[in-house]
């Protein structure tokens, strides 16, 4: 029997959550969109652009939509909460019929770190910077971030770890251009000089094993090429697509700064080049 409740529509609760959102949600918001699956200038999304976007077969996405019981990931619900914007009563109604149960308070920052005091001085300058900025801990659990950095990666309004992110989530291959080589490998190689500056931190374990569910990143990890990297290099460009901009590619550079007072923490400026 479907995952539902009865309604007088006839449809699973599910089906008119994923549907309206599907519905309303506009492309142009989603970096890369344009790039993949073409220019679109109306709001809405086809259930095989869901799919795509979320990195799985259009008959899953499918399923899912209709109501129909499946082992569903915590991973691949919460890209489909992402793509799609769900809010905080739609994703908690879509987690509790989908995993019969509350929706845990985080499904992307699985090290616990993310309650980490920020000082103010350090949000106001943030907020201060004309370019994308935030702030996050040695485990890549974001704990700050500027409006700027908001609006040119709205997967942080869900409480993203940052390395997760590049190198596990969907919408990160989407956004950023050639992923592999520009982003991937040089962040591989920071997570492996990190796990191993601080090899007892289980949090630190935990998103290490999350991102070797990833076969992609699983593959790098493995590779007996990394390059030698603790920081990202702020002399290489990297290239980028941005919300509302279609398939204007953009340029940047990754600055990296130590607060004084968080000495294991990292400011990352995203500076246009």
């Amino acid at each position: 029997m479907p995952i539902s409740d009865s309604s007088d529509s006839g449809q699973p609760t599910i089906t008119r959550i994923l549907c309206n959102a599907r519905a309303r949600r506009d492309p142009r918001d989603i970096p890369g969109f344009d790039a993949l699956l073409g220019r679109r200038n109306r709001p809405g999304l086809s259930q095989a652009e869901t799919a795509r976007l979320c990195n799985v077969s259009r008959r899953w996405y499918g399923a899912l939509e209709r109501g129909e019981p499946e082992n569903y990931s915590d991973a691949f619900l919460g890209a489909v909460r992402r793509i799609l914007n769900l809010d905080e009563t739609e994703w908690d109604l879509v987690y509790r019929l989908t995993r019969h149960r509350t929706p845990p308070p985080s499904l992307t920052s699985p090290s616990g770190s993310r309650r980490t005091e920020v000082p103010e001085a350090v949000r106001m300058f943030l907020d201060g910077l004309p370019w994308p900025a935030y702030l996050c801990s040695h485990r890549w659990d974001v704990l700050a971030y500027n409006a700027k950095m908001a609006d040119d990666f709205p997967w942080l309004l869900h409480g993203v770890n940052a390395m997760m992110w590049a190198l596990t989530y969907p919408e990160a291959r989407t956004q950023l251009i050639d992923w592999e080589n520009g982003w991937a490998v040089p962040m591989v190689a920071q997570l492996r000089f990190h796990v191993e500056q601080w090899k007892h931190d289980e949090g630190m374990r935990a998103v290490l094993d999350a991102v070797l569910m990833d076969p992609d990143a699983r593959r790098l990890w493995n590779s007996s090429d990394l390059p030698t990297l603790s920081h990202p290099d702020s002399a290489l460009p990297r290239r980028l697509y941005l919300p509302r901009q279609g398939t204007k590619e953009f340029s940047v550079v990754l600055l990296t700064l130590t607060p004084d007072a968080m000495s294991t923490c990292r400011l990352m400026v995203l500076i246009p080049v």
